[in-house]
């Protein structure tokens, strides 16, 4: 969570949230004017599709009107009242005159309209019928029962036969009613090619379609490329409403929307209705909106590219700022930075350049004199002599000399001109670990002379990859001595004393055990207390002398760990180490 919110927090996030706060209003206000237009033209497109039904509805209505008024004027026509009601009584000369009026005359009808495919007179009186193409032959019985099956021709005078569709116009339709056959009836089939050459003039490039329905959805006419049939869109026509004559619908269909308009006939019971999707009304627009969207995303790239640019500007030379305070921090006081514009950033390197300098001169100055302070105290530590010991050595050598053991003075005296040798050699503070094992084991053979066989010691061999590592001299004798001094100083018998070496996280651990006497506990606190605190007037001797020269030459990376149990006494002495040098053979030994 404070990852993130430092990345919000930086230049970058908020330079970009700048300039998006700047050109939202401007991008909300032009979607919102884009959207107002959008819903403008789609209503121009709705009113402009909406008009050309009603026209069309209209134009159709009016042909109907038409063909209705001359299959009307039959009523009057001499030649067909003559055959219907007196055929069996007038000569074969008025008979073939009639029937070739009413064979021209239907003729006729038919050239007066487009829609008009077949026209026919039926006599059911006897059982004759004459057509545009048959004068007179008998009466096809199941096309005539279907004719005279209309219903009220005043509201809906369509008949629909065998994919045929055809306006029926029986006289009387009072002999229908008292279920009587009729005079005559008039039948006229509707061109469907024609009608269809209307209905696919809705289609806008290709999709979409139309239909001629009756309004008792008994059947329906549709454009040639109509993409829905009529039983999938019978249930949707059956939801709209019966007495608006007039009205637009979205519908959804198999998860496309499509627009119905729809518009009835005011006095022949069919209705008009076109349907398309609305992505072909809304071709153009949906593009636009696709372009708006491409443009508002590759503004929001524009805007992310240009103020990373700017985020360049200015976070490249205050990082490159900040890197070279953190190459001084680290200690590279050679740090200068150069800058080839002439900028701001050109002044602020120009001062970092010369701060560094003055600082790496002060520094130096500092450092000098806290070096100089540091050896004096280092080479004043390891110069110290316990006079405890001096006099125990002393006491040895009396001891010897009285009794006359002149091999073990002659050996005593060796070891002890090694050790004031050792000690005494000034000219290096850090010498191999393999020399300070050598003078701690020099030291425990001093011991050996005073406490012979009550304390047995083990030193462990150093591992080959420490031997030529260096440390401060006299770290690992001074806890030997502690060890005697503290330890075995009433030690009788079975005393034992471990010396031993392993890696562990990066540190070097030479680790001293012993089992004599442990520390009074107040005592012990007052000594961990000492270890803790770096004050000058701190008596530095024994392990505190230690504790003071390893902070002195590796700093807060080591430390003297003492561990004060009942029957053991460690001391675990931590050294900072290089992991290159080290080996697999990391165990104890």
């Amino acid at each position: 969570m404070r990852w993130w919110w430092a990345k919000l927090s930086s230049i970058y996030p908020k330079l970009l949230l700048s300039f998006l706060v700047v050109i939202t209003p401007i991008y909300v206000l032009s979607l919102k004017i884009n959207e107002y237009g959008e819903q403008n033209v789609k209503k121009e497109i709705r009113n402009s599709i909406q008009s050309r039904v009603s026209f069309y509805i209209h134009l159709l209505d009016s042909e109907f009107s038409r063909i209705i008024s001359m299959q009307e004027e039959y009523v009057n026509d001499r030649s067909l009242r003559t055959l219907s009601l007196a055929e069996p009584v007038i000569s074969d000369k008025e008979r073939r005159d009639a029937i070739i009026s009413i064979h021209d005359q239907l003729n006729r009808m038919i050239h007066t309209s487009p829609y008009i495919l077949k026209a026919g007179a039926f006599l059911p009186s006897t059982h004759r019928w004459i057509t545009d193409s048959i004068q007179y032959s008998e009466l096809p019985e199941e096309q005539y029962l279907a004719l005279k099956s209309i219903k009220n021709r005043y509201e809906n005078p369509f008949v629909h036969w065998q994919n045929r569709l055809f306006i029926s116009f029986p006289y009387s339709n009072l002999a229908l009613i008292n279920g009587q056959e009729p005079q005559f009836l008039v039948g006229v089939e509707i061109n469907q090619t024609q009608l269809k050459e209307v209905l696919n003039r809705f289609e806008i490039d290709g999709s979409g379609g139309s239909m001629l329905i009756d309004q008792g959805g008994d059947w329906a006419v549709s454009s040639d490329h109509a993409p829905i049939p009529w039983l999938d869109i019978k249930p949707i026509v059956n939801t709209f409403p019966k007495d608006v004559p007039s009205y637009v619908k979205e519908v959804n269909i198999e998860g496309s929307n499509y627009l119905f308009v729809v518009e009835q006939s005011a006095s022949h019971g069919v209705t008009l209705l076109s349907y398309m999707p609305e992505s072909a009304i809304l071709g153009s627009l949906s593009q636009y909106r696709t372009w708006y969207w491409a443009l508002s995303a590759l503004s929001i790239i524009v805007i992310a590219i240009f103020a990373y640019w700017i985020f360049r500007q200015i976070h490249q030379p205050m990082r490159r700022l900040l890197r070279a305070f953190q190459r001084v921090e680290k200690g590279n006081w050679g740090t200068i930075l150069r800058h080839r514009r002439s900028d701001e950033f050109g002044y602020l390197y120009i001062q970092f350049n010369s701060m560094v300098a003055n600082m790496t001169e002060m520094i130096q100055e500092v450092f000098e004199q806290k070096y100089r302070a540091n050896l004096s105290e280092l080479r004043q530590l390891q110069s110290q002599i316990n006079p405890h010991f001096l006099y125990n050595c002393f006491f040895n050598l009396y001891r010897m000399a009285k009794n006359e053991e002149n091999e073990n003075i002659a050996l005593f005296s060796h070891h002890l001109g090694h050790y004031f040798h050792y000690i005494t050699r000034n000219q290096q503070e850090d010498v191999p670990l393999e020399e300070e094992i050598k003078f701690a084991m020099n030291y425990v053979s001093i011991q050996t002379f005073r406490f012979e066989d009550r304390i047995a010691v083990q030193i462990g061999q150093v591992p080959d990859s420490y031997r030529r590592f260096r440390v401060p001299k006299l770290i690992i004798q001074p806890i030997l001595e502690n060890a005697y001094q503290h330890g075995f100083r009433n030690t009788i018998g079975d005393g034992r004393l471990e010396v031993s070496f392993k890696y562990e996280k990066g540190h070097l651990m030479i680790l001293v055990d012993n089992n004599g006497e442990n520390i009074p506990e107040p005592q012990f606190q007052e000594l961990l207390a000492k270890l803790r605190t770096n004050s000058l007037h701190v008596e530095t001797t024994g392990l505190v002398n230690v504790h003071r020269r390893l902070q002195l030459k590796y700093g807060s990376g080591s430390e003297l760990l003492i561990t004060n149990e009942p029957g053991r006494f460690q001391v675990r002495m931590a050294i900072p180490i290089d992991e290159d040098i080290m080996t697999q053979d990391q165990s104890v030994v």
